[in-house]
C-alpha cells in the first residue's frame, strides 16, 4: 500500500509542478517523452470551460463595424475581472496543496529503503548524475501507451505496480523499481551484512539416529509453533527458546537444523563469537541486526552456537572489556523478552558450559527448556552405526553388536569418523570392503593415538608390557569392575604401548558406591602388582600414570566423598593434612593388598594369556573367559 500511495503522490507532483523535468535514480524507471500517452483536455471546474490551444479558423468576410475609439464593452470587462479573480483563487489553493504534497513527499522519501534522498537538493544532484542511465534503453523496452485496462503493465516494469489510467493527468510518470524475492513477500530481505537466512532445510528428525527422547521434546516444540490452536484452549504459552548442552560432537547443531526442517521455517545460524569485536557498540548493533532480519522472516529460528561467548555471566566490576560484553548481553536479553516483541522468533543455543551462562538469559520466558545431549547410549550408537555403515561394504564376519560395544564412550562424531576412516584405510590398501582388522586399527588410533614409526621393543620388554596389561584385565574381570572388551598391545602409539579396554557402565553412573571405587583402585594398581610378581626389582615406569590416577581418586574419596575410615571435614590446619595423608595411604594399601592376593593366585593364567598377547597383540574378553572356564575354574 505504501508503494501505491507513493506512486499516486508522485503523479500529482509531476502534473502540478514538474512538467519540465523528471527524477531519475538506480531504483526508478522514467517513460520516454515521445512515448507518453495522450490525455484528454482538462476542464476547469470553476469556469466550466475547456482549456484548449487556440485553433485557427478561416476568416469570414463581414462588413466591418466602426466603433468609437477608446470605448470598451462593460460586459467584457466584468468577465475578465471575474476570470482573473477565479484564477487567483485557484492558484492560491493549488499553492497550499502543493506545500502539503511536498511535505508528504519528503516524508515518504525518507522512508524508502535504499534511496536516502532527504531533500530537493539531493534529488537534483542525483538526477543530474544519473540522467543518462535511461538513454541506453532498448527500443523493445519502450512503452507506447495504455489501453482502457488500468492494470496493463509496460514490458520493462515489475509486477504489482499500479498504473494510472487515461483519465488521469500528468506529463511524466515515475515508477519505483521492485524486486520480488523468493520467500514470504517481496519486501522480505533474506540477508544482511553479517547474517543470512537459510531456507529449504531438507533434514528432518528421521536423519538423526537415536536420541528418541530428545526428538520427542523438540517435536512438541515444533508442533506448538505449527499448530498453536490445538494447545491454546489449555492456556499454554509458546516456548521462546531452548539450550542444547553437552560434550562436543553429539549433534547439537544437527538437532537444530532438523528442528527447522520439521517446521519448514527460515534458519539463521550464528556463532557467539560474531558479536565480540574490539569496537564499542558493535556487539549490541549486531544483535539488533540479527533480530531485525529474523522479524522480517517470521516464523524464524535463530541458532547461536557457543552461546556462552555472548551469554556469559555479567561482571560486577567496571572493566571496559566486560562492560562491552555486558552491553551485548543486555541487548540480547531485551530482544528475547523485554519491551520488544519477539513473536514468531525461536532461539536455540548450544554450549558445552551451561554453568557459565547468565541466570537472566536462562530463566523461563527467554530460555524455556534446557536439554542435555550426552554421549550416545547403546540404542543410539546402534542407530548411528546403521546410518553410517550404509553405502560402505563390509565383510560378513563383522558383527554390528561388536561395533556397538567397541564404540562405547564415543561421541556421535567419533563414531562417524571411526567408520569413515576404516573405509578409507581399506581403500588405501586396494580393498573395496571393510574387514575386522581395519576396524581394530582405526579404533586403536582413536583411543591411544598413532605415530608414523613403530616402537622397537625387545621380547623381554614386550612380555613385560603384556604382563602389565593382563594384571589390569584380570583384576577387572574377577572384581566385576566393568565389562572387559579387549586387551591390546599397540606399538604404533606415541604414548601408551598397551591398553585394557572396559565398557563404561551406563547403569548407576551418577551414584557410585565405595565398593566400586575400591575396585577401581585395584584395577589401577593391577598392572604394577603383576610386574612385581613376575619381575620383582625389574619393574618398569609404565605404571606412572596409573599411580597418579590412584592418588587423585583416593584423595577425592577421603576429602569429597567421606569414604575413609574416618569422616574427615575439610579445614586448613596441619593436623587435618596429616589425617588426609594417613587416610589416603590406608585406602590405597587396602586396595593394593586385595589386588595382590588375587593376582598371586592367578600367576599361571597371567603367564599364558601374556604369551598369547605377545604373539597376537590382542586378546578379547571371550578368549580370556574361555581359558578361565576350561583351565582355571577355581579362580571364579
Amino acid at each position: 500500500m505504501r508503494v501505491l500511495f507513493l506512486i499516486s503522490i508522485f503523479t500529482m507532483i509531476n502534473s502540478f509542478h514538474f512538467n519540465s523535468r523528471s527524477y531519475n535514480s538506480n531504483n526508478f524507471l522514467v517513460m520516454k517523452k515521445d512515448k507518453i500517452p495522450k490525455v484528454n483536455p482538462i476542464k476547469n471546474p470553476k469556469i466550466n470551460q475547456p482549456i484548449t490551444p487556440p485553433v485557427e479558423k478561416t476568416p469570414i468576410q463581414k462588413t466591418p463595424k466602426i466603433e468609437p475609439p477608446n470605448q470598451k464593452n462593460p460586459t467584457d470587462e466584468k468577465l475578465d475581472d471575474r476570470k482573473l479573480k477565479l484564477l487567483d483563487e485557484e492558484f492560491t489553493e493549488l499553492s497550499t496543496k502543493m506545500k502539503e504534497i511536498r511535505k508528504t513527499k519528503m516524508r515518504l522519501l525518507e522512508n524508502i529503503p535504499g534511496l536516502k534522498l532527504l531533500n530537493e537538493t539531493q534529488i537534483d544532484e542525483h538526477y543530474n548524475k544519473m540522467k543518462d542511465n535511461f538513454d541506453d534503453l532498448k527500443e523493445d523496452d519502450s512503452f507506447d501507451g495504455f489501453d482502457d485496462n488500468e492494470n496493463q503493465l509496460p514490458p520493462f516494469l515489475p509486477p504489482n505496480i499500479f498504473i494510472p489510467g487515461n483519465n488521469q493527468k500528468g506529463i511524466r510518470i515515475v515508477f519505483p523499481k521492485q524486486t520480488v524475492k523468493s520467500g514470504a513477500s517481496a519486501n522480505t530481505e533474506s540477508k544482511t551484512e553479517n547474517f543470512e537466512v537459510v531456507k529449504g532445510q531438507n533434514l528432518t528428525f528421521k536423519d538423526i539416529g537415536g536420541y528418541d527422547l530428545i526428538k520427542q521434546e523438540l517435536m512438541q516444540c515444533a508442533d506448538l509453533l505449527k499448530n498453536y490452536d490445538k494447545y491454546s484452549k489449555y492456556n499454554v504459552r509458546t516456548p521462546k527458546g531452548l539450550i542444547l548442552e553437552g560434550p562436543p560432537g553429539n549433534g547439537k547443531t544437527l538437532l537444530a537444523k532438523t528442528f527447522c526442517g520439521e517446521i519448514d521455517v527460515g534458519f539463521i545460524p550464528v556463532s557467539g563469537a560474531q558479536f565480540q569485536e574490539k569496537y564499542v557498540g558493535v556487539g549490541a548493533s549486531r544483535v539488533r541486526e540479527l533480530f531485525s532480519l529474523a522479524k522480517e522472516n517470521v516464523p524464524c529460528v535463530i541458532f547461536i552456537d557457543e552461546i556462552d561467548a555472548i551469554g556469559r555471566q555479567r561482571s560486577s566490576d567496571a572493566d571496559s572489556h566486560n562492560s562491552e560484553r555486558d552491553s551485548t548481553l543486555n541487548e540480547l536479553l531485551v530482544n528475547l523478552d523485554g519491551f520488544k516483541s519477539a513473536d514468531g522468533i525461536f532461539v536455540i543455543g548450544a554450549t558445552n558450559r551451561i554453568d557459565l551462562l547468565d541466570s537472566a538469559l536462562t530463566r523461563p520466558g527467554r530460555i524455556d527448556k534446557k536439554i542435555f545431549v550426552g554421549n550416545p547410549d547403546k540404542k543410539t550408537r546402534e542407530a548411528i552405526i546403521k546410518i553410517h555403515l550404509e553405502g560402505k561394504p563390509y565383510e560378513k564376519n563383522i558383527n554390528p553388536e561388536y561395533l556397538v560395544e567397541l564404540t562405547n564412550g564415543f561421541s556421535g562424531a567419533q563414531i562417524e569418523n571411526f567408520l569413515n576412516e576404516a573405509m578409507l584405510y581399506a581403500l588405501r590398501n586396494n580393498r573395496e570392503s571393510i574387514n575386522l582388522q581395519d576396524l581394530e586399527i582405526i579404533a586403536n588410533r582413536i583411543l591411544v593415538g598413532w605415530q608414523s614409526t613403530e616402537n622397537k621393543l625387545s621380547e623381554e620388554m614386550l612380555f613385560q608390557v603384556a604382563v602389565h596389561e593382563m594384571g589390569h584385565a584380570l583384576v577387572g574381570l574377577f572384581t566385576n569392575y566393568k565389562k572387559l572388551i579387549k586387551v591390546s598391545i599397540n606399538l604404533w602409539s606415541p604414548k601408551s604401548l598397551g591398553f585394557t579396554l572396559f565398557e563404561p557402565d551406563e547403569s548407576d553412573k551418577n551414584l557410585i558406591t565405595k565398593e566400586k571405587l575400591i575396585n577401581e583402585l585395584m584395577v589401577l594398581l593391577g598392572g604394577r602388582i603383576a610386574e612385581e610378581i613376575f619381575f620383582e626389582n625389574k619393574i618398569s615406569s609404565g605404571a606412572s600414570q596409573d599411580l597418579e590416577q590412584t592418588v587423585i581418586l583416593a584423595q577425592n574419596m577421603i576429602t569429597k566423598l567421606g569414604m575413609g575410615h574416618k569422616l574427615v571435614m575439610p579445614h586448613i590446619s596441619e593436623k587435618y593434612k596429616e589425617i588426609i595423608d594417613k587416610e589416603t595411604d590406608d585406602l590405597i594399601n587396602e586396595a593394593y593388598q586385595k589386588a595382590k592376593i588375587l593376582l598371586t593366585n592367578s600367576k599361571q593364567l597371567i603367564k599364558e594369556c601374556a604369551e598369547i598377547l605377545v604373539i597376537e597383540h590382542e586378546l578379547t574378553s571371550d578368549v580370556i573367559q574361555k581359558k578361565v572356564k576350561n583351565k582355571f575354574n577355581y579362580l571364579q
